[in-house]
């Protein structure tokens, strides 16, 4: 079950939408099942990155995000290509849109043991194969 966490300055439902779709279609095209891909956003808000001690602005003078900080979880299962061609999906669905924002990559891989979830009153170990993901 691969999770993304995007941080960003704040964006409309409709953009999260769009963005959250093509990310569940890079996972897709590397055997994740969408229903299994859950994408979050976290709204990174005015003056809270700092770099050399200065305050990094969050939006661009349009009000557009400056920067993305994404956090990939995917199972440990998953290798360096596999990585690095999510990486490349990834950031170009973020590139094709913001051009100058400034985007950051961060892979947490995870044993699929150590992932439980629920769709109903059993809790599953995501261990248990569950089709064709592959974590």
């Amino acid at each position: 079950m691969p999770t993304i966490t995007v941080a960003c300055a704040p964006l409309p439902l409709i953009e999260r939408k769009r963005i959250a779709l093509g990310f569940t279609r890079v996972l897709k095209s590397l055997g994740a099942d969408p229903a299994h891909c859950m994408v979050f956003f976290a709204p990174l808000p005015l003056d809270c990155v700092f770099s050399a001690g200065m305050p990094l602005p969050s939006q661009d003078r349009d009000g557009q995000p400056a920067q993305f900080h994404v956090r990939i979880t995917l199972s440990s299962e998953r290798d360096m290509l596999a990585q690095q061609t999510l990486a490349d999906g990834l950031y170009a669905g973020l590139r094709s849109r913001y051009s100058t924002a400034f985007i950051y990559l961060l892979f947490d891989p995870i044993a699929p043991e150590q992932v439980f979830y629920s769709a109903g009153a059993a809790l599953i170990n995501a261990s248990t194969q569950q089709g064709s993901t592959g974590s």
